[in-house]
């Protein structure tokens, strides 16, 4: 089993202004965004910068969709060219937009307006814009969205309080909301390939959707801070748990701290492994075996990871200090594989790349 920091296993590792707070990867381009409104976009096999904009921020969620990147930022929607950077066209919302997805048929997108004298939210809203950033409907939600996927006929929402449930919104119907057997507020939420909802529930539970029918899962007694699903569904909660169910075997492992990240990504092995991250005052990454839950690979990192997405091969990582790293399975696994010497040699290099990486910033 290999161990070693973040960056030795980086292939690439590039920068943005104020913490990273989304990525996205397209064909061959890695896209960051943070919480100060900067977004810059890579060439992943060259490394070169295609584009980089600034906007107020923060930023803090994107989609693709026919050459077009979709970022919600502030209180505003906007359309971008992924070939250039350019800003196709902008719309704002009331609130602040949060989470956005989109189709051929549309751009949908949920805005919410938090109040400090209650500490909630108390007015949601989900917005369906037309390729154009024309509105071709608004719904006021029960709630704050904290998930959004795409069914056939519509959006799912996961909601909070006071609904604790999901919502089905539409064009032809409007907003019809249903209630599931956990009456916990949602706090995340995956679409699977087969077109099932998974949502995580604020006290440790699980809720599966497929068509009309709802199951629940309990995974502990903390909240889900994250969730994925591939090889079956795998969980990570605020106390440390990670649960895998699904695929020829289920299993938990605990780790110390929070858990930011879970995801199911390319093994040092070949194959498949979850991927998490767990936040104690130091991020550690774990890859572990999809099957037993072993440890296949460790890495630590100074800094706490707050925005991930991936491809077969690739994950990428983006920390609080604005860092962007990029791990691919073929450099992740030669270099999991390499002696103590070849790790020495190994810090040397990445200190001489910190200090390019300074001096470009400069």
């Amino acid at each position: 089993m290999g161990t070693g920091g973040l960056e030795y296993y980086s292939s690439l590792i590039r920068e943005i202004d104020g913490e990273c707070s989304l990525l996205c990867i397209e064909e061959d381009s890695i896209v960051a965004g943070s919480r100060t409104g900067e977004l810059a976009c890579w060439n992943i096999t060259t490394g070169s910068e295609a584009w980089r904009v600034m906007f107020g921020g923060p930023c803090s969620n994107a989609d693709v969709n026919c050459g077009k990147l979709y970022i919600s930022e502030a209180d505003n929607l906007h359309c971008i060219d992924f070939s250039d950077g350019a800003v196709l066209w902008s719309a704002t919302l009331e609130g602040s937009s949060d989470l956005v997805r989109c189709t051929d048929n549309g751009v949908w997108v949920t805005s919410s307006i938090y109040n400090l004298e209650i500490q909630d939210y108390y007015d949601s809203s989900v917005w369906l814009f037309d390729g154009k950033g024309e509105m071709s409907g608004r719904w006021p939600i029960e709630g704050r969205a904290w998930s959004l996927e795409l069914g056939q006929s519509g959006a799912i929402i996961g909601l909070s309080r006071p609904m604790c449930g999901y919502a089905h919104v539409s064009i032809t119907d409007g907003v019809e909301y249903y209630s599931l057997e956990v009456p916990s507020p949602v706090t995340v939420g995956v679409k699977s390939n087969e077109g099932d909802f998974l949502l995580g529930h604020s006290n440790g539970w699980i809720s599966f959707i497929s068509g009309d029918v709802s199951s629940s899962h309990q995974t502990g007694g903390t909240s889900i801070t994250a969730l994925d699903v591939n090889d079956g569904w795998v969980a990570g909660t605020d106390s440390g748990l990670v649960s895998k169910k699904g695929g020829l075997n289920s299993w938990e492992v605990e780790f110390d701290g929070i858990v930011d990240l879970v995801r199911f990504g390319p093994s040092p092995n070949d194959g498949f492994c979850v991927w998490i991250s767990a936040w104690s005052g130091v991020s550690k990454l774990a890859l572990l075996d999809c099957e037993s839950g072993l440890v296949e690979l460790e890495m630590f990192h100074q800094s706490r990871i707050g925005a991930s997405c991936s491809t077969p091969n690739v994950v990428a990582l983006g920390d609080f200090e604005g860092n962007v790293f990029l791990l691919e399975e073929k450099v992740v696994s030669r270099r999991s594989k390499r002696t103590d010497e070849d790790l020495e040699r190994g810090k040397k290099s990445l200190l001489l790349r910190s200090k390019i990486r300074r001096l470009r910033k400069e």
